[in-house]
């Protein structure tokens, strides 16, 4: 459902949050734009506005609908002109739908309307792990947030918008919005939008100009220090990506403090959360994904109803490229595909095609997992230089312009002179994922020269897929790993690779460069196992003190609250644990928490070869189920009652891992880590008496 059918259609009961992915407009040759001229008031103790809005249309009419938050009472500004109320829609905010008609045709209209728009927060979440609050808009005390999902401004379908914001506010606020602000503090977003977004609260401003636009920082208590670093990093990631992509379509960015936690990205600025812009890895890890999409997303406006590429490809871009330039490009494609073993395999899949936002831990691992592992098999395929050319084609040829994933294929197929409609349809149009087995290797010496061969055979579920498998071999007197690629479009493929020298050992997709679904002995267990399995049963610790029994309770309590395929048992109640489902131990006092002998001791944890005292930390351990290697065993130790709403919390911010602990005060890590897993099934030893360097 998107907003040209909402305005088609009667009597429709609307998902709010579709309708607010689903907004793609038609966008002309020359990118016409309603114009809106908005002068507002805004009380954020009563919680409401006061607006006008002034409409310029590219061409004349005389009726115009659109859609308004019902909670506002509107009148017609534009002299003869009469309000009519079509319909109202029922959905998480009710939105009404009006046609104003003119008394002739005209390019200019007016209306006026006020009211409250006051929602609450509400959860995002997937599974017991928790999720994010979200709003559909809120003016309070606290702060403002207004977007299309508030619909506080009349919303018209078929053209992008372009628009003057003069939004009043009681002394000591700020407003934040797209574009810049002028000496009036009038906000004027001149490029071509999908949506206006306004922002709120009592901020401390810090600004710094720079080569490429102005950076901003709105921190709601002043710290000078915390500012000073994202001003730098501002001006360090707008220069790379303008170097990387094109120029930049803003004349600011801004980092904007939120007052709930958040990690939004609008045209020109981010809204982050309090506790989120004081980590000291966001900047490095969450900002530049941030900054990015103001070229993915916020410039090129995506599609959604051909699939949601954006969020893919500022992960590959911002996200991966950070790990890959510090060298850990391998294992964070690696965590990729973990994620999606994790989430996905056990749940409903879906194609690209069908992702338009981030919904919880299976969409996310499919619609930022699978996209970004497919533009690396992309790149992989056209080499460095041809993929750079065809982002910057694809940015060039679509900015302020709605694109799809045809519109990137055509892109890159204008540089590389290749034809890629196979590739695209089959990554981005299809579910599920390849699996792989190596069999039948067999070493043969023909004179001087060697020959490797040997069958791959694709063992996944439905049919299979044409996929380059990039092969490393290890020969004799050779510090290097050679690297060829074996072409695979069949359910068996056959191949033979020759060399000069003996091979010594061979490895397939070593650096996790294809999409595909990892063998078991490259995974190892972790929370994410946990936290994504179907059914999960929580044994608690009988024989505990009282207060750590109701502790042990009140985690449970809160994750099976949260999920109604969660059971929670005793120790004592059970003489076995279950073997068709995931388990949770809670407490090393716990009757089975002997199947962690390898890391508890008497009063404390072993942790690579580090003691943890269990009386000041609390830690979390998985292994894999005893009585099923498909499923996995987690432990959870507290060192106080106090530290359940910490752990609750905290815990599946870790999912990648496989063990983690925490100190006893305020819950900071203390360590983490993945178990090693053992030698890869696609790694073939082929001369056993050969010494393998790491």
């Amino acid at each position: 459902m998107n907003l040209r059918e909402l305005f088609m259609h009667r009597n429709l009961f609307l998902n709010l949050a579709i309708l607010i992915f689903l907004l793609p407009f038609n966008v002309l040759a020359d990118i016409q734009t309603i114009h809106h001229n908005l002068q507002m008031t805004i009380n954020p103790g009563e919680g409401t506005l006061q607006a006008e809005d002034r409409l310029t249309l590219p061409t004349a009419t005389s009726e115009v609908e659109f859609l308004l938050h019902a909670g506002l009472e509107v009148t017609p500004l534009t002299h003869g002109a009469r309000i009519q109320l079509i319909e109202e829609i029922q959905s998480s905010v009710r939105v009404k739908r009006y046609k104003v008609i003119l008394p002739k045709p005209a390019t200019e209209v007016a209306v006026g309307y006020q009211g409250a728009i006051k929602h609450k927060m509400r959860r995002i979440s997937q599974g017991y792990a928790g999720g994010r609050e979200a709003t559909a808009g809120v003016i309070s005390e606290k702060g403002v947030f207004l977007g299309l999902s508030s619909f506080w401004y009349p919303a018209i379908d078929f053209y992008p918008i372009s628009f003057d914001l003069d939004a009043r506010l009681p002394e000591g606020w700020s407003t934040v919005s797209q574009g810049v602000q002028d000496e009036k503090g009038v906000w004027r977003g001149q490029s071509p939008q999908d949506e206006i977004y306004l922002v709120a609260g009592r901020y401390h401003r810090y600004t710094k100009p720079g080569n490429v636009a102005e950076s901003q920082v709105y921190l709601s208590t002043p710290d000078e220090k915390l500012a000073e670093r994202y001003l730098k990093a501002t001006q360090e990631y707008l220069s790379l990506y303008q170097r990387l992509l094109g120029p930049y379509p803003y004349k600011k960015f801004a980092l904007v403090e939120n007052f709930w936690e958040t990690g939004y990205g609008m045209p020109s600025f981010t809204l982050l959360g309090p506790k989120v812009i004081r980590l000291p890895f966001i900047i490095v890890t969450s900002y530049p994904h941030e900054i990015l999409h103001n070229w993915w997303g916020n410039s090129v406006f995506v599609d959604y109803q051909t699939g949601n590429w954006s969020e893919g490809l500022t992960s590959y871009l911002a996200d991966h490229l950070m790990k890959e330039q510090a060298g850990n490009g391998a294992q964070y494609r690696r965590d990729t595909l973990q994620s999606y073993a994790d989430y996905v395999a056990k749940a409903e899949d879906f194609p690209l095609t069908a992702f338009r936002g981030n919904h919880g831990q299976v969409s996310q691992a499919v619609g930022y997992g699978r996209t970004l592992m497919f533009f690396h098999m992309l790149r992989q395929k056209l080499g460095d230089d041809l993929f750079v050319a065809g982002l910057r084609r694809f940015y060039r040829d679509n900015l302020f312009r709605v694109a799809g994933f045809d519109d990137i294929r055509k892109a890159f197929e204008a540089v590389s002179e290749e034809n890629l409609e196979a590739a695209f349809k089959q990554w981005t149009g299809r579910t599920g994922a390849p699996a792989f087995a190596v069999k039948d290797i067999k070493v043969t010496q023909f004179g001087i020269r060697y020959t490797v061969s040997g069958r791959i055979e694709q063992t996944q579920d439905g049919a299979p897929f044409s996929v380059s498998i990039p092969v490393f071999t290890q020969v004799e007197e050779h510090d290097s790993l050679i690297r060829r690629s074996i072409e695979v479009s069949e359910r068996s493929a056959t191949f033979k690779l020759s060399f000069k020298k003996r091979p010594l050992r061979m490895r397939f997709d070593p650096r996790f460069d294809i999409f595909r679904q990892l063998d078991p002995s490259e995974i190892p267990s972790s929370f994410g196992q946990l936290f994504g399995a179907k059914k999960v049963t929580f044994v608690l610790p009988a024989d505990a003190t009282r207060t750590i029994r109701r502790a042990y309770e009140q985690m449970a309590e809160h994750w099976a609250d949260a999920d109604n395929s969660i059971e929670i048992t005793w120790d004592a109640d059970i003489e076995s644990l279950p073997k068709d489902r995931a388990v949770w131990l809670l407490g090393a006092s716990n009757s089975f928490a002997n199947l962690f002998d390898a890391h508890i001791r008497e009063n404390s944890i072993a942790i690579n070869n580090e003691l943890f005292e269990l009386d000041n930390f609390s830690a979390a351990l998985t292994r894999r189920h005893p009585e099923n290697s498909d499923l996995t065993l987690g432990l959870i130790t507290l060192h106080d009652r106090d530290a359940v709403k910490g752990m609750v919390r905290k815990l599946p911010h870790y999912s990648k891992y496989s063990y983690t602990v925490f100190d006893g005060y305020q819950l900071a890590n203390k360590a983490k880590g993945q178990w090693p897993t053992e030698n890869s099934a696609l790694t073939v030893v082929l001369d056993e008496s050969a010494e393998y360097p790491e």
